[in-house]
Protein backbone atom coordinates (compact mmCIF):
# COMPACT_ATOMS: atom_id res chain seq x y z
CA UNK A 1 0.00 0.00 0.00
CA UNK A 2 1.44 3.42 -0.63
CA UNK A 3 2.85 5.50 1.96
CA UNK A 4 0.03 8.31 1.24
CA UNK A 5 -3.37 6.09 1.15
CA UNK A 6 -1.37 4.32 4.37
CA UNK A 7 -1.30 7.71 6.53
CA UNK A 8 -5.05 8.27 5.18
CA UNK A 9 -5.92 5.00 6.30
CA UNK A 10 -3.87 4.98 10.08
CA UNK A 11 -5.56 9.09 10.61
CA UNK A 12 -9.47 7.95 9.74
CA UNK A 13 -8.57 4.50 12.19
CA UNK A 14 -7.44 7.04 15.05
CA UNK A 15 -10.47 9.68 14.12
CA UNK A 16 -13.05 6.65 14.38
CA UNK A 17 -11.23 5.13 17.41
CA UNK A 18 -11.47 8.55 18.92
CA UNK A 19 -15.63 8.87 18.06
CA UNK A 20 -16.15 5.12 19.17
CA UNK A 21 -14.69 6.27 22.71
CA UNK A 22 -16.73 9.32 23.13
CA UNK A 23 -19.81 7.09 22.00
CA UNK A 24 -18.95 4.92 25.06
CA UNK A 25 -18.17 7.88 26.89
CA UNK A 26 -21.60 9.72 26.63
CA UNK A 27 -23.92 6.80 27.62
CA UNK A 28 -27.74 7.58 27.62
CA UNK A 29 -27.59 9.69 31.05
CA UNK A 30 -24.16 11.65 30.16
CA UNK A 31 -24.28 14.85 28.37
CA UNK A 32 -21.81 16.86 25.80
CA UNK A 33 -20.82 20.36 27.35
CA UNK A 34 -21.77 23.23 25.18
CA UNK A 35 -18.09 23.82 25.66
CA UNK A 36 -16.88 20.66 23.97
CA UNK A 37 -19.19 20.79 20.57
CA UNK A 38 -16.26 22.49 18.82
CA UNK A 39 -13.47 20.24 19.30
CA UNK A 40 -15.74 17.17 19.23
CA UNK A 41 -17.70 18.69 15.86
CA UNK A 42 -14.10 19.65 14.36
CA UNK A 43 -12.72 15.49 15.54
CA UNK A 44 -16.18 14.50 13.31
CA UNK A 45 -15.29 16.92 10.33
CA UNK A 46 -11.56 16.27 10.12
CA UNK A 47 -12.78 12.28 9.73
CA UNK A 48 -15.27 13.09 7.14
CA UNK A 49 -13.11 15.19 5.20
CA UNK A 50 -10.30 13.02 5.26
CA UNK A 51 -11.43 10.62 2.79
CA UNK A 52 -11.32 12.81 0.27
CA UNK A 53 -7.72 12.46 -0.49
CA UNK A 54 -7.55 8.86 -0.83
CA UNK A 55 -6.75 6.84 -3.61
CA UNK A 56 -7.77 4.53 -5.29
CA UNK A 57 -11.39 5.83 -5.41
CA UNK A 58 -13.30 2.64 -4.86
CA UNK A 59 -11.02 2.68 -1.85
CA UNK A 60 -11.96 6.39 -0.72
CA UNK A 61 -15.64 5.03 -1.17
CA UNK A 62 -15.50 2.88 1.39
CA UNK A 63 -13.60 4.49 3.70
CA UNK A 64 -16.45 7.57 3.35
CA UNK A 65 -19.03 5.43 4.02
CA UNK A 66 -17.43 3.46 7.08
CA UNK A 67 -16.50 7.23 8.55
CA UNK A 68 -20.04 8.72 8.01
CA UNK A 69 -21.64 5.75 10.16
CA UNK A 70 -18.91 5.97 12.63
CA UNK A 71 -19.74 9.58 13.22
CA UNK A 72 -23.30 9.46 13.01
CA UNK A 73 -24.62 8.13 16.68
CA UNK A 74 -22.35 11.56 18.19
CA UNK A 75 -24.05 13.93 15.37
CA UNK A 76 -27.15 12.94 16.10
CA UNK A 77 -26.90 13.05 20.02
CA UNK A 78 -25.52 16.63 19.68
CA UNK A 79 -28.92 16.98 17.52
CA UNK A 80 -30.94 15.81 20.52
CA UNK A 81 -29.35 17.71 23.13
CA UNK A 82 -29.30 21.53 21.31
CA UNK A 83 -30.55 21.09 18.17
CA UNK A 84 -29.14 22.36 15.14
CA UNK A 85 -25.86 24.88 16.28
CA UNK A 86 -26.36 27.97 15.08
CA UNK A 87 -23.48 30.52 15.38
CA UNK A 88 -24.40 31.95 18.94
CA UNK A 89 -24.24 28.40 20.27
CA UNK A 90 -20.87 26.75 18.97
CA UNK A 91 -19.74 29.44 16.47
CA UNK A 92 -19.61 30.27 12.89
CA UNK A 93 -16.95 27.63 11.99
CA UNK A 94 -18.62 24.77 14.42
CA UNK A 95 -22.14 25.54 12.90
CA UNK A 96 -20.96 25.24 9.37
CA UNK A 97 -19.17 21.91 10.05
CA UNK A 98 -21.55 20.51 11.57
CA UNK A 99 -24.13 21.15 8.99
CA UNK A 100 -21.76 19.12 6.10
CA UNK A 101 -21.53 16.23 8.78
CA UNK A 102 -25.62 16.19 8.49
CA UNK A 103 -25.66 16.86 4.68
CA UNK A 104 -23.20 13.39 4.68
CA UNK A 105 -25.69 11.80 6.66
CA UNK A 106 -27.92 10.33 3.23
CA UNK A 107 -28.62 6.92 4.74
CA UNK A 108 -30.41 8.60 7.23
CA UNK A 109 -33.06 11.56 5.72
CA UNK A 110 -35.28 11.34 7.95
CA UNK A 111 -32.90 12.47 10.29
CA UNK A 112 -31.74 15.31 7.68
CA UNK A 113 -35.40 16.32 7.37
CA UNK A 114 -35.73 17.03 11.47
CA UNK A 115 -32.38 19.06 11.60
CA UNK A 116 -33.10 20.93 8.59
CA UNK A 117 -36.38 21.88 10.35
CA UNK A 118 -34.47 23.03 12.98
CA UNK A 119 -31.88 24.63 10.59
CA UNK A 120 -34.57 27.04 9.68
CA UNK A 121 -35.41 28.05 12.69
CA UNK A 122 -31.78 29.71 12.81
CA UNK A 123 -31.83 30.98 9.79
CA UNK A 124 -34.45 33.36 9.97
CA UNK A 125 -32.80 34.40 13.17
CA UNK A 126 -29.56 35.02 11.01
CA UNK A 127 -27.70 32.00 13.71
CA UNK A 128 -27.37 29.79 10.37
CA UNK A 129 -26.01 29.77 6.94
CA UNK A 130 -29.41 30.52 4.36
CA UNK A 131 -27.03 28.96 1.53
CA UNK A 132 -26.01 25.77 3.59
CA UNK A 133 -29.69 25.69 4.32
CA UNK A 134 -30.11 25.54 0.15
CA UNK A 135 -27.86 22.83 -0.27
CA UNK A 136 -29.69 20.31 3.09
CA UNK A 137 -33.16 21.54 1.08
CA UNK A 138 -32.06 19.88 -1.87
CA UNK A 139 -30.52 16.88 -0.28
CA UNK A 140 -33.55 16.22 1.98
CA UNK A 141 -35.50 16.71 -1.25
CA UNK A 142 -33.72 14.81 -3.53
CA UNK A 143 -33.22 11.73 -1.16
CA UNK A 144 -37.04 11.23 -0.38
CA UNK A 145 -37.41 11.38 -4.33
CA UNK A 146 -38.89 14.95 -5.05
CA UNK A 147 -37.35 17.19 -7.44
CA UNK A 148 -34.90 19.62 -5.69
CA UNK A 149 -36.01 23.76 -5.10
CA UNK A 150 -32.27 25.20 -5.49
CA UNK A 151 -30.41 23.51 -8.17
CA UNK A 152 -27.28 23.18 -5.28
CA UNK A 153 -27.81 18.84 -6.25
CA UNK A 154 -25.35 17.73 -9.80
CA UNK A 155 -24.03 15.12 -11.47
CA UNK A 156 -20.98 15.76 -11.71
CA UNK A 157 -18.36 14.88 -14.66
CA UNK A 158 -16.79 16.96 -17.52
CA UNK A 159 -19.79 18.89 -17.93
CA UNK A 160 -21.85 19.22 -14.96
CA UNK A 161 -25.68 18.22 -14.60
CA UNK A 162 -28.43 19.54 -12.62
CA UNK A 163 -30.87 16.76 -10.65
CA UNK A 164 -34.52 17.04 -11.10
CA UNK A 165 -35.04 20.56 -10.23
CA UNK A 166 -38.58 22.73 -9.81
CA UNK A 167 -39.94 25.22 -12.12
CA UNK A 168 -36.22 25.47 -14.12
CA UNK A 169 -37.10 28.94 -15.26
CA UNK A 170 -37.51 30.50 -11.91
CA UNK A 171 -33.77 28.99 -10.48
CA UNK A 172 -31.51 31.56 -10.36
CA UNK A 173 -34.11 34.20 -8.66
CA UNK A 174 -34.39 31.15 -5.93
CA UNK A 175 -30.79 30.66 -5.61
CA UNK A 176 -30.33 34.75 -5.75
CA UNK A 177 -33.15 35.07 -2.54
CA UNK A 178 -30.84 32.87 0.03
CA UNK A 179 -27.77 34.56 -1.14
CA UNK A 180 -26.28 31.77 -3.88
CA UNK A 181 -24.53 32.85 -7.22
CA UNK A 182 -26.69 31.82 -10.27
CA UNK A 183 -26.62 28.31 -11.66
CA UNK A 184 -24.61 29.11 -14.90
CA UNK A 185 -21.73 30.18 -12.41
CA UNK A 186 -22.55 27.12 -10.47
CA UNK A 187 -21.99 24.42 -12.60
CA UNK A 188 -18.80 26.45 -13.82
CA UNK A 189 -17.25 26.17 -10.96
CA UNK A 190 -18.09 22.33 -10.50
CA UNK A 191 -16.50 21.35 -13.52
CA UNK A 192 -13.71 23.29 -12.35
CA UNK A 193 -13.79 20.76 -9.04
CA UNK A 194 -14.07 18.07 -11.40
CA UNK A 195 -10.99 18.42 -13.33
CA UNK A 196 -9.51 19.16 -10.27
CA UNK A 197 -10.03 15.52 -8.64
CA UNK A 198 -9.83 13.86 -12.08
CA UNK A 199 -5.85 15.21 -13.52
CA UNK A 200 -6.29 12.61 -16.07
CA UNK A 201 -9.44 13.72 -17.42
CA UNK A 202 -8.96 16.04 -20.60
CA UNK A 203 -11.15 19.34 -21.02
CA UNK A 204 -12.70 19.38 -24.29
Amino acid sequence: MPVLMRNYFIKILMICTLVTLMQCAGSKTAYFQQEQLPGLIDSLYQADQATLLIQPSDSAAVAYQRVIRSNFPAIEKIFRQFGFPGYALAGRKTSEQYFLLVQHSDFNPEFQLKVLKSMKKEVLKQNASGQNFAFLTDRVEINFGRPQIYGTQVIMGRNTQIKPCVDPNKLNERRHSIGLPTIEEYLEKCNEVFFMLNPNEKKD
